[in-house]
């Protein structure tokens, strides 16, 4: 079907994407200049952005058939023949899937998304055709969204949808022999073009064909699959000239725009949770760079706590407000920073004051590494803070925390980390183990690559990010 359309319709009129979750038997055809994408059942990220990508695709058209008053597909394949609609650059998309059975089983969390793109694709021009081994591999509400049908052999003829007596009738020596909502037999073709009559290596048949299809074209292909860099320098991200007061800390999934922390505005604060040599103290240098660009010493100083003494000279003078490498140091550091505080507390400072947002004296950041060490046998000893937690934004107190994962079902009801998510606090869940359970509302830990973690904000859903490297930023990455 995808060599066929390949054959008869430009990249223009028609891009294709799959879903190999099955044999890998699509992968050829990813040579085509009409396929944006072929994702493997291995390649779990791929597959899930595939859906997205093209459910994003579906959004966009439905505002511009409201736009454009368009009333039908027929009428968008006219006008986008005609150049009419320049911001779509293709009339119609079909996603493959093969193995349908598999979405449901193993990819719930596009499930869904298939669903809706059964459901509302066909009017907008984005079609589903799916391959399954049986009709009860679709759900009983779903069924009836595939406009047809095509039955080949069964592996057992009593699950035929269309006629169980015919389907007895289909031999497996005769592949490609099909049976149609009509009752009608048919014989479905090789994906083939040179005349041979053989279903021997059809990969590299299809993959030849591809080839010579894309030699063949000179204008543009199909749109591809934005996915998430694996490695991400810190300079591709806008610097202080663009972002004057938020921190970009990398880029997100669906748009690939940067994702940008607002530490002295909207968010506050920052809670990372993630296992060894996923990024965390990467990005906790990260976020300490981007503010220190943007502000000078007499705006911004840093309490570092670093059990682990992996932020050592990261904060350079005359940013250091103090440095504590274990829990006995941190607690007389937490003390001596919680006295500034309190002079800085509402009941004692200028109701005037407050209210024009003048704070005196530089904004603290409390800059927290390996979090779980520091509390580790029952020991708090950022316990002083936590008084303060909810009058931060007043009193210009910030606290970037990082933790593991390992421990976090218990350890975020540690009472600080508790007072900043009660306050809203973004977060980011980077690579963890799922047995910790549910750490954010429907949100489960899960094997991240280095770098790669799930941005949580108050009011918004879980969007999946790729953290920046501060030393990528010679590299090409």
């Amino acid at each position: 079907m995808v060599l066929s359309i390949a054959l008869t319709h430009s990249p223009s009129q028609v891009a294709v994407y799959g879903l190999d979750l099955v044999g890998g038997g699509l992968q050829a055809l990813s040579g085509l200049p009409h396929v944006g994408g072929i994702a493997a059942r291995t390649d779990a990220e791929r597959v899930r952005r595939t859906v997205e990508e093209i459910h994003g695709m579906l959004e966009h058209r439905q505002e511009v058939f409201r736009e454009r008053g368009i009333d039908s597909v027929q009428q968008l394949r006219r006008m986008h023949a005609r150049g009419e609609v320049p911001e779509l650059p293709c009339a119609d998309i079909v996603l493959c899937v093969d193995g349908f059975g598999a979405v449901r089983n193993d990819f719930e969390e596009i499930d869904d998304t298939v669903s809706d793109l059964l459901r509302r694709g066909g009017g907008y021009g984005v079609h589903v055709v799916g391959a399954m081994l049986r009709w009860n591999d679709v759900r009983m509400t779903m069924q009836s969204n595939f406009g047809q049908k095509v039955e080949l052999r069964l592996n057992d003829p009593s699950d035929s949808s269309v006629d169980r007596k015919l389907a007895e009738t289909i031999s497996a020596a005769a592949p490609g022999r099909a049976l149609t909502g009509t009752k009608l037999f048919g014989q479905v073709a090789l994906p083939r073009v040179d005349g041979t009559p053989d279903d021997e290596n059809l990969g590299e048949v299809v993959e030849k064909a591809s080839r010579a299809v894309a030699g063949a074209w000179r204008g543009p292909s199909a749109p591809s699959v934005r996915t998430l860099p694996y490695r991400l320098p810190a300079r591709t991200l806008p610097g202080p000239e663009k972002e004057a007061r938020r921190v970009p800390i990398g880029v997100d999934e669906r748009a690939l725009e940067p994702v940008l922390l607002d530490l002295f505005g909207g968010d506050q604060n920052l809670l990372v949770l993630g296992d060894g040599e996923c990024g965390k103290t990467n990005l906790l240098r990260l976020v300490a760079e981007g503010l220190m660009a943007r502000y000078d010493s007499s705006e911004l100083v840093f309490a570092v706590m670093d059990p682990r003494r992996t932020l050592r000279n990261v904060i350079p003078e005359p940013y250091p407000g103090g440095y504590a490498s274990n829990a006995r140091v941190c607690a007389g550091l937490a003390g001596g920073v919680a006295k500034e505080l309190d002079e800085r507390m509402p009941d004692d400072a200028d109701p005037d004051r407050l209210e024009d947002g003048e704070i005196a004296g530089p904004r603290i950041v409390v800059l927290a590494d390996d979090y779980d060490v520091l509390t580790t046998a029952g020991q708090k000893p950022l316990a002083p803070f936590v008084p303060y937690v909810s009058n931060g934004r007043d009193i210009g107190l910030h606290f970037v925390v990082a933790r593991r994962v390992a421990g976090a079902g218990r350890g975020l009801y540690d009472p600080l980390v508790q007072a900043m998510r009660e306050i809203g606090t973004g977060a980011v869940l980077m690579s963890g183990d799922r047995s910790e359970g549910q750490l954010f509302p429907r949100v489960y830990a899960n094997r991240q690559p280095p770098g790669r973690g799930r941005w949580i904000q108050r009011g918004g859903s879980p969007r999946l990010m790729q953290t920046a490297l501060l030393d990528a930023d010679g590299e090409d990455g």
